[in-house]
């Protein structure tokens, strides 16, 4: 029976490599988590709340951008004084130093129970840029879109909440030069 189970296992990763896509980093709108140079493995795969996915910019459809999905249909989404909040839940942001005079932040959502934690980290300028918004409702089969290079970059603040038919794969395997907050080589996985 073990051969067996190998077998699948071998046949899952080679339909995987299959299906794969690598692609280069070309801009610095991810940074800290990607930056431009970086390879990246793309899966055509459903997003997790967390994923960096793959989507043609609704605003220029020849270029192709990387987003982290925040939260899927049936969410609300506000940014108010205290920041950015899903469903009235603040999202919360720790300093964790500088990256060229700008502040990063590591940003936390936590899950349904069993509590867990999805982490990732932010550039924001400083000063920080404040925005404010009324509440959007994300649609179902939407997402809301946030660049992690925050205020260098346009996402669903501008756009609003994105069709998951426009997202074309998911980011799960990032390689690239390690610095101070990420390793060379790094699974990217949302949660759900």
């Amino acid at each position: 029976m073990r051969w067996f189970q190998a077998l699948a296992v071998v046949v899952l990763l080679l339909a995987a490599a299959a299906l794969a896509t690598v692609r280069r980093v070309g801009d610095g709108e991810m940074r800290p988590t990607l930056k431009p140079g970086d390879l990246v493995v793309v899966l055509p795969v459903k997003p997790l709340r967390g994923d960096i996915v793959v989507l043609r910019d609704p605003l220029d459809p020849d270029r192709r951008v990387l987003r982290r999905a925040l939260t899927d249909g049936d969410s609300k989404v506000r940014w108010d004084e205290g920041g950015l909040r899903i469903n009235g839940k603040r999202v919360r942001q720790t300093d964790m130093g500088e990256l060229e005079g700008d502040s990063v932040q590591q940003e936390v959502i936590w899950s349904k129970p069993p509590a867990r934690a999805k982490k990732w980290l932010v550039r924001l300028r400083k000063p920080p840029a404040f925005w404010t918004s009324d509440v959007v409702e994300v649609p179902e089969e939407h997402w809301y879109l946030l660049a992690d290079d925050r205020d260098r970059a346009v996402d669903s603040r501008w756009w609003g909440p994105v069709p998951e038919s426009a997202i074309e794969g998911v980011v799960r395997l990032r390689v690239g030069p390690p610095d101070t907050w990420r390793g060379l080589v790094e699974v990217q996985k949302g949660w759900e």
